[in-house]
């Protein structure tokens, strides 16, 4: 026997849940889309927090750059105390004071260039006239030992001033002694100097000139034998002697030659 077929009567849910899901879905694309637009902008808090922070961070910014500017000005101070401070101690050291002004100390210094070279000026002057003092005796040296070999050298007798009609008879007047010369030279006769007023020989020796026609006696005077002349001319004038005087230029040695070959 035929099963008879069972009709079922039960009610669909399909269009329910359609309906569900969709609103759920609906509702996921609401929140979806208000926390994607809660992340994309930003709101009236955040904002005003950024720009607090912003501000903050442009006020770190500039404090940082005042902070290494009071740094390096605080750096500066100190290396200028410390050359100070340096400048004080070479101050104090060169007997100055420390406290002195930047014009003072500058015009100091200038004073000390200029009298720097003030004393260099005068050590080359002083120099200078040292070498000259040397120069000058070098060259007195020069001219004592030139004087002295002047004084040394012989003396020539030119009988050429006497003229022809005298005899000449002379006498070398020095500090010790006179010296009576023959007229050729050839030998003499000495008197002491202490002895000239009292002396027997010499005023014999005046006494034989005068006895002469045309006898002369040249006193012959070195440079140390003027008192011995003036007491020998004396005696001279007393006994009426015809007498002249050639000054000597030294204590050479007397030369008689031309006296020899004039009275040949």
């Amino acid at each position: 026997m035929a099963r008879r077929r069972r009709h079922d009567s039960d009610v669909s849910l399909f269009p329910f849940l359609s309906v569900l899901a969709c609103v759920i879905g609906t509702l996921i694309l609401l929140l979806s889309a208000v926390a994607v637009g809660g992340i994309g902008e930003r709101s009236l808090d955040q904002v005003r927090l950024s720009e607090r922070f912003e501000a903050v961070e442009i006020f770190l910014t500039g404090s940082a750059a005042l902070l290494e500017d009071f740094e390096a000005q605080l750096a500066r101070r100190k290396a200028e105390i410390d050359d100070a401070e340096k400048i004080g101690l070479q101050l104090s050291g060169l007997g100055l004071n420390p406290d002195l002004s930047l014009e003072d100390l500058e015009q100091l210094l200038a004073l000390r260039k200029e009298r720097a070279k003030a004393d260099a000026a005068s050590r080359k002057i002083t120099q200078q006239a040292r070498e000259l003092d040397a120069e000058i005796d070098r060259k007195s040296e020069e001219m004592r030992q030139r004087d002295a070999n002047r004084l040394r050298a012989p003396i020539l007798i030119d009988p050429t001033g006497i003229g022809p009609d005298y005899r000449p008879f002379l006498v070398e007047c020095t500090r010790e002694y006179l010296e009576l010369h023959h007229s050729r030279g050839d030998f003499s006769f000495r008197i002491p100097s202490d002895e000239i007023v009292r002396s027997g020989e010499y005023k014999k020796f005046l006494k034989q000139v005068r006895a002469i026609n045309r006898g002369l006696v040249i006193f012959l005077i070195r440079p140390d034998g003027v008192e011995s002349f003036f007491e020998a001319e004396n005696v001279a004038n007393q006994f009426k002697v015809r007498n002249a005087k050639l000054p000597l230029p030294g204590d050479g040695d007397l030369d008689f030659s031309l006296m020899q070959q004039a009275r040949r």
